[in-house]
């Protein structure tokens, strides 16, 4: 049995330059899989939930899931689980790429980093040893320099690196790790890093991956294989564009249907939107199509500019959400522009939806009046500004001057400029928002106001919402629409699959790959109550962190009026009220919002 996990946690103490190994236990992946059910149990276990984030007792802990680094597609994903220096509360990002395989091959299943270097390393982890070296040559490197020395200096080209740049060693609480151009982007994990000293993480890998009955597994991975070939031939399906022309490809329907969060969420439609969707950047671009691990679709593109201001720049991406972040929401209409930003994001290692959202955020403070030019050392930050935004961007990364001020965020950035930009300061629980609208789409709104890691669009009944399958206005019922997908989409996260696959994959087939992979015999329910299990764990880390029902909210704007093509829509304060009270219930939780002693011990969660 568990034939599919290397049941091996790596624990590297960069304090006392120690590490070793220990076994993960039965229980553990009983109760939780893998994947985020790792890292949510271990983080709410070993620290104290109300430590400083950057404090050396925080701990950052990466796992993959029992179905990475085998045949079975869109599980190559890895996740980290922390405490977020951006919300104060508990955080879970993900990367793709090949990652997840090599950390596998490497021959774990999850690995903590502890305590603080007293000077800058990197950890090397091959199946043989693991290697903490110094490494002061890298400081001030971007991530992408940071591979390239490290691959040559232990003459190793194929390692796979996670990194931080200048951003992570500023200690921006979005800056992000990155891995081959793949972010583990929201929440600010890079940050953490920067707070240990710790410059990287390479894996060398090589070892096989094994499943349990090869050919019952080969069934259902071919089954699964099938689902996503009839989602990619159809060029109209979500995942048929996202193959053909990458993520961009959507934006034209969420921007017809008024639900493209522009000029800082003031407006649903960008008229320009157009000029900076994915079909315009294959226009204008030599583009090639590339994809995580053993993944089918191939929603990746790659562009190299030719011509203009940035000849020779060479970017994965942007995506979807950069192009709403850097793009509409800030007004830019210049792809090179939105390309460009997304570039510095990743040589500094930056989140591209909170630093978007921060330099809209910014660019209405200096609408206002609330900040001027003598603030901003001169730097005219008006909407559609974008030689300002990137001089403002770099800024940031590296905390200089008027920067310093929104390496924090636009909650903390707010709440030092006061004058009512808390109004429109987008963000939830400190992480800013992704670019769907709340104002617009009432489930997306409580998702989120209840998201445990903040603003977040990685769990929403976004498409049935867009398509019309759901009522956009409506309030009633979009409680247990959001909690099943929260569980569900916890439950795939174990796994731990990309969110196109659990777009596509009937929650039965996840359980069969599992099985087959691992010699378990969990049911749908089952792995559907680990999802449930883990959403309620992070709750309570959030809780015991300080964070409240009161931080189940949204800033002042989303109750503003916002103007559609064809009239205008509103959502009242009252309507998020009623469907948080709603979802308290359905959540077995009491009106505060917290999970009650008989939801818990339903669950198996002794505090």
């Amino acid at each position: 049995m568990y034939e599919c996990y290397n049941r091996k946690l790596l624990r590297v103490n960069l304090k006392d330059r120690t590490v070793k190994t220990e076994v993960i236990g039965e229980e553990l992946i009983r109760d939780y899989i893998g994947g985020i059910g790792f890292g949510v149990k271990l983080l709410y276990d070993e620290i104290d939930h109300d430590i400083d984030a950057l404090s050396p007792q925080n701990k950052l802990i990466i796992s993959i899931g029992p179905l990475t680094g085998t045949s079975a597609p869109l599980f190559a994903q890895t996740c980290i689980v922390t405490k977020s220096p951006l919300t104060g509360g508990i955080l879970n990002s993900y990367s793709g790429g090949y990652l997840g395989y090599r950390i596998k091959s490497s021959g774990y299943d999850c690995i903590v980093i502890e305590e603080k270097s007293p000077e800058p390393v990197y950890v090397l982890v091959s199946p043989d040893k693991v290697e903490i070296r110094e490494c002061r040559e890298l400081v001030g490197m971007n991530t992408g320099e940071v591979e390239d020395h490290i691959k040559k200096r232990e003459n190793k080209p194929d390692l796979t690196i996670m990194s931080i740049g200048k951003a992570g060693e500023n200690l921006v609480r979005f800056a992000s790790i990155m891995s081959e151009t793949r972010a583990f982007g929201r929440g600010g994990a890079g940050a953490v890093l920067g707070s240990k000293n710790l410059k990287a993480i390479a894996f060398e890998g090589g070892l096989d991956v094994r499943v349990s009955d090869p050919k019952e597994f080969q069934r259902n991975v071919d089954e699964a294989y099938g689902y996503l070939k009839k989602a990619t031939d159809n060029q109209w399906s979500l995942l048929g564009m996202f193959s053909r022309y990458g993520t961009g490809s959507g934006l034209g329907l969420i921007n017809e249907r008024n639900a493209l969060a522009t000029k800082n969420h003031q407006f649903g439609h960008f008229e320009k939107g157009p000029d900076i969707d994915s079909f315009a950047y294959i226009k204008q671009c030599p583009s090639r199509k590339i994809a995580c691990f053993g993944c089918p679709v191939h929603c990746g593109q790659v562009h190299r500019f030719e011509e203009g201001e940035f000849k020779g720049m060479v970017t994965r991406g942007p995506e979807y959400e950069t192009m709403y972040s850097f793009g509409s929401d800030c007004l830019i209409d210049d792809p090179n522009i939105v390309a460009k930003a997304h570039q510095i994001c990743e040589e500094y290692g930056m989140d591209t939806l909170s630093a978007g959202c921060t330099m809209a955020f910014a660019m209405e403070c200096y609408e206002r009046g609330i900040l001027t030019e003598q603030d901003t050392q001169g730097i005219e930050l008006s909407f559609g500004n974008g030689k300002s935004m990137i001089a403002l961007l770099e800024k940031v990364g590296n905390r200089e001057g008027v920067g310093d001020l929104f390496a924090d965020g636009t909650k903390r950035a707010a709440e030092k400029l006061g004058r009512g930009s808390k109004h429109f300061a987008m963000n939830v629980k400190g992480m800013e928002f992704a670019a769907w609208m709340p104002q617009r789409m009432r489930g997306i709104a409580l998702t989120f106001a209840t998201s445990n890691r903040g603003a977040c669009h990685k769990r929403a009944p976004i498409g049935d919402e867009l398509m019309g399958h759901l009522p956009m206005e409506e309030i009633k019922g979009k409680a247990q629409i959001v909690k099943d997908i929260q569980d569900r989409v916890n439950a795939c996260f174990t796994l731990v699959s990309c969110r196109f696959a659990e777009f596509e994959l009937p929650v039965d087939l996840f359980v069969r790959m599992l099985n087959t992979a691992s010699g378990t015999s969990i049911n749908a329910e089952e792995f559907i109550k680990v999802g449930e299990r883990i959403w309620n764990l992070e709750r309570l880390f959030n809780l015991d962190a300080g964070l409240t029902k009161e931080d189940d909210m949204l800033p002042g704007r989303c109750f503003e009026t916002l103007p559609l093509s064809d009239g205008e829509t509103k959502m009242e304060v009252e309507d998020l009220e009623y469907m948080l009270d709603d979802y308290y219930k359905v959540r077995g939780w009491d009106e505060e919002g917290i999970p009650t002693e008989s939801k818990l011990m339903a669950l198996g969660i002794n505090r």
